[in-house]
């Protein structure tokens, strides 16, 4: 596991630095690994004794602090002691080239770090190392640290900042550092290392640092290395200080996690969200406290830090998210959270309140204003409600699950009407695409007895008085009215006499009374409706200037039927009419041969005369009378004799001529 059998850094490193020393496959290990509770670190640090000059014929000795992190990305810092003198690479990355070079000789310490990017398996060298004498004379002690901020990793001697990386996590995960002495590319395991005192490994949690209070020996290889030969690289913690322990040779080798020391109180936080943890501490020592006021869940769901509750000599309970604590006992500490939810609410027009973050289980009042937004003259939006849940401009939700509510609104139109008589209704802003029924209380307006204004139009637009419009526009419409005298229809036949329809048509509508307001100018008038036949007036166009009658004449005739035989002579016989309405007629010839049938429309008759047996057709239009010739039984009898006589006449005269003779 990389974690605790690393530092191929070293190796790479150490492989540029010797020569001829193809052989040399192991990496001796012994060190330091963190207890379990500082995984999930933004960073370590430790201080390293330089310690020199170290006799080396193979490899190279190597003293760092270093850890996997969260994506398996691997970063370390710390010194190395070459076996040979010569120009290495610094500046090295993944995406260019190396920087430049710098002079390392053998035997004499130089910082380094180094790393290694998620998933890359290559055998190349990212970092840099620095210059001899770069750590101080023999038993100086620096502190080599690795830390996340901003995005990247920064490293650090001392307080200087040498180098940064961005290694695309910004922690640890479930691993810790490791603090090691190593000899690295190595032939064998005899080479004298001096040991080498580390003290103060510390690990960063949100940028807090927290030393190290209980450390495990471990004492392996390195990634790739044989393991035939025994490592026998010791580590001991350095009496009767905590936290300082020496590395090298003719030390003890105990077993792997042996704990080294283990010192302090411990604190446990339990936080369902943020900083959360397990460790042990110095007594009386200060921590801070501190948790995030909000942790956003997602775009619409977040936690809000309301308190801590405390246990134990030193805890702290209240609301403040960050403070700070002197650990004099064991201390429990419980961050508290308050699950809220956004309401969101959205509206293309006028105002809204209410939107905004309510903590699991409240009450948002929601409201909007003004309900009617101006579009202009006659239009406007008007709202409508707030998505399916009310049409109300104020609503109360309970806020259990994130809400998206959108206000609603419909675009309207303003439909009016004005009247000099009476009232409109229908008047009123109407959805678009609506329909909008326009009507009047009053169609006329009597001014006296014979005079009335009487409705024409909607703006010579619409005329009837109620309408029907589809709301696409806004309208303003005005009723027009016109001064109309009171008349009465005298309708008369072609032969002066009065007749009395049983319907006639003015201005296209029909009437019954034949006293009625007609509009001052030009009026149509008929047909009417004579024995059930529409009959067209012959002058149906009246100008009315004022109250009166008004006589019109209908081509309806009286129509007489003459039946003379064909000397003249009246005949006496029947007469069956048939008319244009369908109904047959009648009646017996008067002595004088003749019979009447009055008021028939267009004159329209058609029938026949019965005499004795004998009949004889006859058809009328546009007439008074219509004269029927017959030959009767007694014509015919008088020719027959007549034409005996005449015979008997001319045989009688042949007769006398042949006696003669």
């Amino acid at each position: 596991m990389r974690g605790f059998e690393i530092s191929l850094s070293i190796v790479l490193l150490s492989l540029l630095l010797l020569l001829g020393t193809a052989n040399a496959q192991y990496w001796f290990q012994s060190g330091v690994r963190s207890s379990q509770n500082y995984s999930f670190n933004n960073g370590a640090s430790v201080s390293i004794e330089t310690v020199y000059p170290q006799q080396l014929q193979y490899g190279s000795f190597g003293f760092w602090v270093g850890e996997i992190l969260n994506n398996g990305a691997f970063i370390q810092v710390g010194y190395e002691i070459p076996n040979q003198t010569g120009y290495y690479p610094t500046g090295c990355s993944p995406n260019a080239a190396c920087t430049g070079k710098v002079i390392v000789k053998k035997g004499q310490p130089s910082w380094f770090w180094e790393y290694f990017p998620a998933g890359d398996n290559s055998n190349s060298f990212y970092g840099s190392v620095g210059t001899n004498d770069s750590v101080g004379p023999n038993g100086t002690f620096n502190t080599y640290s690795f830390k996340y901020a901003n995005g990247e990793w920064n490293i650090y001697l001392n307080t200087a900042l040498i180098g940064s990386v961005d290694l695309g996590t910004s922690n640890s995960g479930q691993n810790v550092p490791t603090v090691f002495g190593e000899y690295a590319n190595s032939n064998n395991n005899d080479t004298y290392m001096k040991p080498v005192t580390f003290s103060n490994l510390t690990v960063y949690k949100n940028g807090i640092p927290e030393k190290v209070s209980t450390g495990y020996s471990y004492i392996g290889y390195g990634t790739g290395s044989l393991q035939n030969l025994r490592n026998g690289y010791g580590v001991k913690e350095v009496a009767p200080y905590v936290n300082v322990f020496e590395v090298g040779s003719g030390l003890p080798t105990p077993v792997n996690f042996t704990t080294l020391w283990s010192y302090g109180y411990y604190l446990k936080v339990n936080s369902d969200y943020g900083y959360r943890g397990n460790a042990q501490y110095s007594p009386y020592a200060n921590f801070n406290l501190t948790e995030p006021e909000y942790i956003y869940l997602s775009n619409n769901t977040r936690e809000r830090f309301i308190g801590w509750k405390g246990s134990g000599i030193g805890s702290y309970t209240g609301v403040s998210n960050s403070t700070q604590i002197k650990i004099s006992s064991n201390i429990t500490e419980t961050a508290l959270w308050q699950t809220q939810y956004l309401a969101n609410v959205s509206s293309s027009f006028g105002n809204v309140t209410g939107s905004g973050w309510y903590p699991n289980g409240t009450i948002a009042t929601i409201s909007i204003s003004p309900l009617n937004v101006s579009t202009g003259p006659g239009s406007r939006y008007h709202f409508y409600g707030f998505g399916n849940i009310s049409a109300e401009p104020e609503i109360h939700i309970s806020v259990t699950s994130p809400t998206n509510i959108e206000a609603l609104w419909e675009k309207q139109y303003l439909i009016s009407g004005t009247t000099p008589y009476g009232n409109v209704t229908g008047s009123g802003w109407y959805d678009s695409n609506t329909t909008a029924y326009l009507s009047l209380s009053k169609t006329s307006q009597q001014i006296n007895a014979t005079t009335e204004k009487i409705f024409i139009s909607w703006d010579n637009i619409y005329d009837n008085s109620t309408i029907k419009i589809n709301a696409t526009k806004s309208y303003n419409l005005t009723a027009i009215f016109d001064t109309a005298f009171k008349e009465t229809i005298a309708p008369k036949s072609v032969n002066g006499d009065s007749l009395k329809p049983s319907l006639f048509y003015f201005n296209g509508k029909p009437y019954r009374n034949l006293t009625l307001f007609m509009l001052e100018g030009d009026n149509k008038i008929g047909p009417f409706d004579i024995g059930g036949v529409n009959v067209t007036p012959i002058n149906s166009s009246v100008d009315v200037l004022a109250p009166g009658d008004i006589d019109i004449l209908l081509p309806v005739y009286n129509v007489t039927v003459y039946a003379r035989n064909i000397f003249g002579a009246p005949i006496s016989g029947t007469v069956r009419a048939r008319f244009q309405n369908g109904t047959v007629s009648q009646k017996f010839l008067n002595k004088n041969g003749s019979a009447a049938f009055a008021d028939v429309p267009y004159g329209n008759v058609t029938g026949e005369i019965i005499y004795s047996g004998f009949t004889e057709k006859f058809a009328s239009s546009y007439s008074n009378g219509v004269k029927v010739e017959m030959v009767t039984p007694a014509i015919i009898i008088a020719i027959i004799i007549v034409t005996i006589a005449i015979a008997s006449f001319w045989f009688y005269l042949q007769f006398k001529r042949r006696k003669k003779r």
